[in-house]
C-alpha cells in the first residue's frame, strides 16, 4: 500500500477554502478544518478554555462554559499583541492534534487535505507533502465578507490579522484562483484533485 498523502490548504479569509474542502471531502479526501479543531479547543470542557478566560478574563466565558469566540474575536482582531496571546495558548494544541491526524491518514494509505487559514503565519509548512493556496482580490474579499455582515472596519480587520494572499500565493505548491463563478471554482478544483490522486497512486 502506497503511503497517503497530506495536503495543506490555505488561503486569504473569504477566499473559497471551505468550498474547496466541501468538493473534495465529497470526492473522497479525509479532512480536517483548522478551525474546527480551535472550535472543539474552546467548546465547553474544552483544553484552552480555562487559560483563555485566565488570559483575556471571565468576560470571554459564554453562558455554557465555553469562549465566546464573537467576543474574543472583538478583542484580538483589532490588537496584535492580543492576537499573538491567543494564538501562543491556541496554536500548539491545534498543531498536536493536527500532527497525529495527518500520521493516521498516512498509515492509512489515504489522501487528507487539511484547512489551515493561518499555515505560513503559524510555520506550519514542514508537516505537509503540498500547499495549495485559494486566493481571490481584496476587493472580492470585502465584497464577501460584507455579505456575512462584517462592516468595512470589521472586515479590514480581519484581513489585516493575516498574511496577504499574494505572499501566500508566492510560497503554494499550487494557487486556486476564486475570484469567478462557483461552477469556475469547482472546474479549477476538479484539475487539482485528479492532479493530487495521480500522485496518490504513483507514490510520489
Amino acid at each position: 500500500m502506497n503511503p497517503g498523502r497530506c495536503i495543506a490548504l490555505t488561503g486569504g479569509i473569504a477566499c473559497g477554502k471551505s468550498a474547496v474542502a466541501h468538493w473534495w471531502r465529497q470526492w473522497g479526501a479525509e479532512t480536517l478544518d483548522a478551525d474546527d479543531v480551535v472550535h472543539r479547543l474552546l467548546a465547553p470542557d474544552g483544553a484552552c478554555v480555562q487559560a483563555v478566560a485566565e488570559a483575556f478574563g471571565p468576560e470571554v466565558l459564554a453562558a455554557d462554559g465555553g469562549i465566546d469566540r464573537t467576543r474574543l474575536g472583538r478583542i484580538v482582531f483589532g490588537d496584535p499583541a492580543a492576537r499573538q496571546r491567543l494564538e501562543a495558548l491556541v496554536h500548539p494544541a491545534v498543531i498536536r492534534q493536527m500532527r497525529d491526524w495527518a500520521a493516521e491518514v498516512r498509515r492509512a494509505g489515504r489522501l487528507g487535505v487539511a484547512v489551515i487559514p493561518l499555515l505560513f503565519e503559524a510555520g506550519l509548512t514542514e508537516d505537509w507533502d503540498e500547499i495549495i493556496c485559494v486566493a481571490s482580490s481584496d476587493a472580492t474579499m470585502r465584497k464577501r465578507l460584507a455579505q456575512r455582515g462584517l462592516t468595512p472596519e470589521e472586515a479590514q480587520a480581519r484581513i489585516a490579522s493575516q498574511w496577504p494572499v499574494h505572499e501566500k500565493c508566492a510560497r503554494a505548491d499550487h494557487v486556486i484562483d476564486n475570484n469567478d463563478s462557483l461552477a469556475e471554482l469547482e472546474t479549477r478544483c476538479r484539475a487539482v484533485w485528479n492532479d493530487m490522486n495521480d500522485r496518490l497512486e504513483q507514490g510520489d
